[in-house]
């Protein structure tokens, strides 16, 4: 016998939120870096945290009798495209965990200005959770109007409120690329060596105090200091570190120290690398993916039409280090020259040597009373590999001097060359009579 289906049935399913008479509040509050730089100069309160707390009391204490309890979260300061907030992560924590059931916004924009969370949060996860949703500002109730949850005025909303902060952050990097590509600098903090022209705060002027550092690190390193060696002389002698020269200066820092207030190895490579030392402004090094800082590309370093690449205008301040000197030292940074544990100078051929037959590095080894260079791919590796080359630093040392002198001496020789024949008089001849001699010497000229 074939079953027959009851076609007619079709369940009902009641939101959680239709048993609840009285609501656990949570007023969410947001003000993003604009709107806290417009109220904090008087051009915009309505947006101010102060307006939005007031209106969500206001409505609180209306209808209090709907709701047991108020928790208020605040977000001063965020962008509302990303949802990676600390109090909106709170308010959606304790909405798993059943402590608010009622979520109250000025307006959806102060909620979330990306669609797809907006949209995501409102009609999937609060609907599952039983959660009563209200937007004063767009008269939307999810429990008195659930209709007004899903008219067209909510997705319109926030597609509105998406569109424009994709439209304000477009025309915000394109003034910051204008500004790149005329040379003028657009960052917080400047490099250590340098401050914030007072008159015009796009242009950077030297330091002196922390400029004679940065001229000692560079010189220590041309000396032989290495990068970890480099920053025990600073420590040994007192030198504050960037973050504690700027806070000692009353300057801002971007990440104030957390307990260590020491140079580090880290420290002095990043400015033995910045080529803003050399009167160069160099800007957009790192761009943002996903609400994420990244790396971004140095291949087209020119290239100021893309706002994902580096910017480098010539000569737009003061050099703290020739060019020269910086290239140089760029170089030696290039060599491994790596340093022992207790270590503090770069060997005479740190970087330099390399095993004739299999490629690799030569590694120093210390004897008794010897210090001798051997293969690195034999002494640490694989004996099968490679054979035991080794030679004394004496002996190497010596014949490397050898070959230095020889080179001089070739060069002496050569230049000594080149002016006796410069010093030599010249014979004038015309250009018919040597034009005859070179044709009978070469040609068989016709009788």
């Amino acid at each position: 016998m074939a079953r027959t289906k009851n076609r007619e049935y079709q369940q009902v399913l009641s939101p959680a939120y239709t048993f609840s008479r009285r609501w656990k509040m949570g007023g969410y509050i947001r003000l993003s870096k604009e709107d806290l730089k417009k109220a904090l100069n008087g051009k915009d309160d309505s947006n101010s945290v102060k307006n939005q707390r007031d209106l969500l009391n206001d409505f609180y204490r209306k209808y209090q009798e709907e709701f047991e309890s108020i928790t208020e979260y605040v977000d001063d300061g965020h962008t509302g495209t990303d949802s990676d907030r600390e109090a909106f992560q709170q308010l959606l924590a304790d909405i798993m965990s059943r402590k608010i059931d009622c979520v109250v916004v000025k307006d959806l924009s102060c909620f979330a200005r990306n669609y797809s969370d907006a949209g995501s949060l409102i009609d999937n996860l609060f609907v599952q959770m039983g959660v009563r949703f209200i937007s004063l500002a767009e008269n939307v109730d999810s429990y008195k109007d659930p209709d007004s949850v899903s008219s067209i005025i909510v997705p319109i909303t926030n597609v509105m409120n998406d569109q424009y902060c994709y439209q304000t952050s477009k025309k915000i990097r394109q003034v910051f690329v204008y500004k790149r590509r005329n040379g003028q600098y657009i960052g917080s903090n400047p490099p250590f060596g340098y401050v914030k022209d007072a008159k015009d705060r796009h242009h950077l002027v030297i330091d002196p105090d922390a400029a004679e550092i940065v001229r000692l690190i560079f010189s220590l390193l041309l000396k032989g200091t290495s990068k970890r060696g480099i920053s025990f002389y600073l420590n040994e002698h007192g030198i504050l570190s960037p973050s504690v020269y700027k806070l000692e200066k009353g300057m801002t820092v971007s990440n104030k120290p957390d307990g260590n207030t020491l140079w580090s190895g880290r420290m002095i490579h990043t400015i033995l690398t910045n080529p803003m030392y050399t009167g160069d402004l160099v800007q957009g090094k790192t761009k943002i993916v996903d609400h994420q800082q990244v790396q971004a590309d140095e291949d087209n370093l020119i290239i100021a039409t893309n706002t994902h690449e580096w910017v480098r205008v010539a000569d737009t301040h003061e050099a703290i280090i020739d060019k020269a000197t910086f290239e140089k030292v760029q170089e030696l940074l290039l060599r491994d020259t790596r340093t022992s544990p207790q270590g503090r100078t770069v060997h005479l051929f740190s970087g330099f040597l390399k095993c004739a037959d299999c490629g690799r590095a030569v590694t120093r080894c210390s004897g008794k009373n010897n210090v001798y260079y051997a293969c690195a791919t034999y002494k640490s590796r694989s004996r099968n590999a490679c054979t035991m080359h080794s030679i004394s630093h004496a002996r190497l040392e010596a014949a490397v001097l050898y070959a230095i002198r020889q080179q001089v001496h070739l060069a002496v020789s050569y230049s000594e060359v080149i002016a006796q024949i410069n010093s030599a008089p010249i014979k004038k001849t015309s250009l018919s009579d040597w034009t005859i001699r070179f044709m009978q010497k070469n040609v068989s000229l016709p009788k």
